[in-house]
């Protein structure tokens, strides 16, 4: 199991609201939480939207919706112009919010989180029920990770995977300095180096591979007419 889920690095029971959550106490979550997004919850724990920083500024922007509305009709200037006088939750709140699942990849999970403007995620169950969240700096955790860690994990797939050239691990040499791997030595076919290093790359906390594996046969030469 290379590529990390949301599960091991989320935050787990996230400050979260309610709909009807007043304006100021979800300032009070946001900033109690130390998050840029808030999750609304039902009572049942169900996921039904997400209030991020930018809503709640709306009201400063805008004193509370008594200036006049932007002279342009459309875009997110007249949204955050309505919004500026909302006083509750549901008022506020987004009501498609990002979200992921316990056993998403981290690497998608980080696709998501590069798309959204609310820069959090909702882990959520089956039944939409929230169960965590992850920020950039929950992902950035992955980056924490030894070296000796990485390379015993690196050692183990690559092992995993030599069944087919007739090379044993010895042949391999991995060494791994701040996060970047470096694979030495020689394997069979082409095809085995280049899984090498692509098995390697999805390695959590891996920042840079650096495949120096040679091999003997070239097994993905195309040939034809």
């Amino acid at each position: 199991m290379a590529e990390l889920v949301v599960g091991a690095i989320m935050t787990r029971n996230p400050v979260a609201v309610r709909p009807g959550t007043l304006f100021k106490d979800v300032v009070c979550a946001l900033l109690a939480g130390e998050v840029c997004a808030v999750p609304v919850i039902d009572e049942g724990r169900k996921l039904v939207g997400i209030v991020a920083e930018g809503d709640i500024l709306a009201n400063l922007e805008f004193h509370g919706g008594l200036d006049p509305a932007p002279i342009l009709r459309t875009g997110d200037g007249r949204k955050r112009w309505r919004m500026a006088a909302a006083t509750t939750a549901a008022e506020l709140m987004a009501n498609a919010p990002c979200v992921v699942r316990v056993d998403t990849c981290t690497d998608r999970a980080a696709r998501a989180l590069a798309h959204s403007r609310q820069h959090l995620l909702c882990v959520v169950d089956n039944e939409l029920r929230l169960v965590g969240v992850v920020t950039a700096r929950n992902l950035l955790t992955l980056y924490q990770r030894s070296d000796d860690s990485i390379a015993a994990e690196v050692t183990a797939l690559l092992t995993a995977h030599q069944g087919r050239p007739a090379r044993t691990p010895a042949d391999i040499t991995i060494n791994v300095c701040h996060g970047v791997v470096v694979l030495a030595g020689s394997l069979t076919y082409r095809s085995r180096v280049e899984q090498a290093g692509l098995v390697t790359s999805h390695v959590a906390g891996v920042v840079a591979v650096h495949n120096q594996l040679t091999y003997e046969v070239d097994d993905m030469l195309v040939t034809g007419f």
